[in-house]
């Protein structure tokens, strides 16, 4: 792009909306309302329950979903700000920088539930450790966030000055689609654990021993709707019966597992949209459409938010007495 055709597109900036479009009043309105509501629902549910994994996606190391709400409340607050400004740049900027990493931070959630519910049914029907859903996919979310926040500063900085923006939106494109990688393996290891614990198929090698009744009254797997027990007259192994509170705390989790698939789900959307919206360029059909952005970005986030408020671990599983075990 020559210096001149540089000079032009900065000229016509400062007189065309950077979006494409006015962004409108209503969603803007309903989106920042229905995020504002759903953050203190949750700060609030973090706060009473005191579960570990109910923390873990809200601050950097301790409470980061409560974080993720902020960033997708400052994020429409921008393209609210723009509705009144559409020519000023500073929203469009911040809402840039903040809705593209907020789905980034959410999965962290879906992991950590993740590894709690297989801790609850069992390791041995999942092919990796509770931890290590934690260890492996976080660190895969870290790299995504930091290529899709490298690609938007750049690319919000590019486009004010009314320069390329193509590297800087590979560089954002790469960076969804590493986190939609993961999520598919995510998704695909989750599937099989779900699988497994529905036929009672544990992978072979984790299938546990024989246990005694007090050490089954110990246990905190919740799998087991019977239990193997040997009968020290006859040297054979006799089932035993679950309670009912068992069975009850069973279902809760697999209600657990089940906010985490929809949530999950609709990370992936999102994903997808926001592909093929980069792949377009800023000057795409999708991007220069608002429609997309309100039904298929904001809305699925809604909905993932929505869903992890209605299947809450503090909801469905036994309240803990402190934040040290939870």
């Amino acid at each position: 792009m020559s210096v001149l055709e540089l000079i032009a597109r900065k000229n016509a900036l400062e007189y065309q909306s950077p979006y494409g479009y006015t962004p409108s009043l209503a969603p803007g309105v309903a989106y920042l309302v229905v995020f504002s509501l759903l953050a203190l629902i949750h700060l609030v549910l973090g706060i009473k329950y005191k579960y570990w994994i109910i923390a873990v996606t809200l601050l950097p190391g301790g409470i980061r979903e409560y974080q993720y709400s902020w960033i997708e409340i400052v994020g429409w607050a921008g393209r609210l700000w723009s509705h009144y400004s559409v020519l000023n740049s500073n929203p469009f900027i911040m809402q840039i920088c903040t809705l593209i990493l907020g789905p980034a931070f959410f999965s962290a959630w879906a992991y950590a539930t993740l590894g709690y519910c297989i801790q609850r049914l069992g390791p041995r029907f999942s092919l990796l450790k509770p931890t290590m859903y934690l260890a492996v996919f976080v660190t895969a979310d870290v790299v995504s966030l930091i290529l899709q926040a490298i690609g938007g500063g750049k690319a919000a900085v590019q486009a004010e000055a009314g320069t390329d923006t193509t590297q800087a939106t590979h560089i954002m494109l790469a960076g969804i689609l590493f986190q939609l990688g993961t999520m598919t393996i995510f998704v695909a290891l989750a599937s099989d654990f779900i699988i497994r614990v529905a036929a009672n198929r544990p992978y072979k090698q984790r299938t546990p021993r024989a246990t005694k009744p007090e050490e089954d009254a110990n246990s905190d797997n919740v799998a087991d709707s019977v239990t193997l027990r040997v009968d020290p007259e006859h040297g054979v192994q006799s089932r035993e019966k679950s309670t009912s509170s068992s069975r009850k705390d069973l279902q809760r989790v697999k209600v657990l597992l089940g906010g985490v698939a929809f949530a999950s789900l609709m990370i992936y959307i999102r994903g997808v949209y926001r592909s093929i919206e980069l792949a377009q360029g800023w000057t795409g059909y999708v991007i220069t459409h608002e429609a997309f952005f309100t039904w298929l970005d904001g809305f699925p986030m809604v909905l993932c938010y929505a869903a992890f408020a209605i299947a809450h671990p503090g909801w469905l599983l036994p309240r803990r007495s402190g934040w040290r075990n939870a």
